[in-house]
């Protein structure tokens, strides 16, 4: 007899990124990381933590970290949950709102863990097909879904849709709207003030693109006061560790700093889109940390990420139908950029 369940014997694991191995010299574009280093400000609680107090167990609840964070987004301490990660986040809503059998949806393209947390629970998968690179997308033709997932901005694509789109497709749902916001803080809007008036609206954030911390795993979810008590009862205890904890406030308190390196990042996507754009390649207007540029063909999209990797530049490639063409490239520094499109160049030249 085979103990393991059969649709997780069956089950396609998300696969993430590619990671090189610890001292591998590349120039790292594919995980849409940030460029630039945390706080200072966030080392300092770091070292400060790591004492002999690692021996205790950290606040199970992120009481500290919940009010901060309520702080900065302007919201009730009672409206926040951390997780280790916005994919924890993920993986509670799945676990609060879907039981076995029950249907959730998102829109294609966009991150593909959602349809593996529903396999993993065996829920039904309801995927939407956006119509276009640049939006509006289609309100879904159910609405009977028990969690909607809106990824905005888009990831791959970039693009992202307005609070009053957002609104409108809360109110065509039956069930919760789950705006993940992992890459709104380089957008022009994000929908955190919808969480006031739209009774169905839960939006997650995470710190790991906009704050330099994807090595420490941190992510929030904003919704209402009941839901979120409820998702806290299924969050794993002790989610956090102490470090992390410290780390997330350190770096939510500092919002100059944060706000200095944002604008840093976007004045590179700048270059970085206009730089792709002069080759000929077709970019949507981006409004993440990473621009999607679409090639002549899949072949000189497939031709071109080859050519990258052996000379250490790593993308992101994507199989999935009506991306074979596309390279997501994540936004590094300008030096970074610069080689990164004198590589292109000469990859696209050599095989046009």
């Amino acid at each position: 007899m085979d103990p393991v369940n059969p649709h997780i014997r069956s089950l396609k694991a998300y696969q993430p990124g590619l990671q090189p191995r610890e001292g591998e010299r590349v120039i790292k574009l594919n995980t849409n990381e940030n460029p630039y280093p945390p706080s200072p400000l966030v080392l300092e609680a770091i070292r400060e933590a790591s004492t002999d107090r690692l021996r205790l167990y950290p606040d199970p609840r992120s009481h500290a970290l919940r009010e901060v964070a309520a702080q900065v987004y302007d919201v009730h301490p009672s409206q926040v949950l951390a997780g280790n990660g916005s994919d924890e986040i993920l993986g509670i809503l799945i676990r609060t709102f879907a039981s076995r059998g029950e249907a959730i949806g998102y829109y294609e393209p966009s991150y593909s863990y959602y349809s593996t947390l529903a396999n993993i629970h065996g829920l039904e998968v309801v995927p939407v097909p956006l119509e276009s690179d640049s939006g509006p997308p289609p309100l879904p033709p159910r609405r009977d879904l028990k969690l909607f997932f809106l990824t905005n901005p888009n990831s791959p694509l970039g693009f992202s849709v307005d609070p009053d789109f957002v609104a409108r497709l809360a109110r065509h749902l039956d069930g919760a709207l789950v705006v993940d916001e992992a890459y709104a803080d380089f957008a022009r809007a994000t929908c955190m003030s919808l969480i006031r008036s739209v009774p169905n609206l839960i939006v997650t954030r995470s710190l790991s693109k906009s704050y330099s911390l994807a090595g420490l795993r941190i992510g929030l979810a904003f919704g209402p006061a009941d839901w979120i008590e409820q998702m806290d009862k299924v969050r794993d205890h002790y989610n956090l560790n102490r470090i992390a904890q410290a780390a997330a406030i350190a770096a939510l308190r500092d919002q100059t700093y944060f706000r200095q390196t944002v604008e840093r990042v976007l004045n590179t996507r700048r270059r970085l889109l206009e730089g792709l754009r002069s080759l000929g390649l077709r970019c949507p207007e981006p409004e993440g940390n990473f621009v999607f540029a679409r090639f002549p063909s899949a072949d000189s999209a497939a031709r071109t990420y080859r050519q990258l990797f052996e000379q250490g530049i790593l993308v992101r490639t994507f199989p999935h139908k009506g991306l074979e063409d596309g390279l997501r490239i994540s936004v590094g520094t300008d030096r970074e950029t610069d080689l990164l499109l004198e590589a292109i160049q000469a990859a696209l030249a050599a095989n046009p």
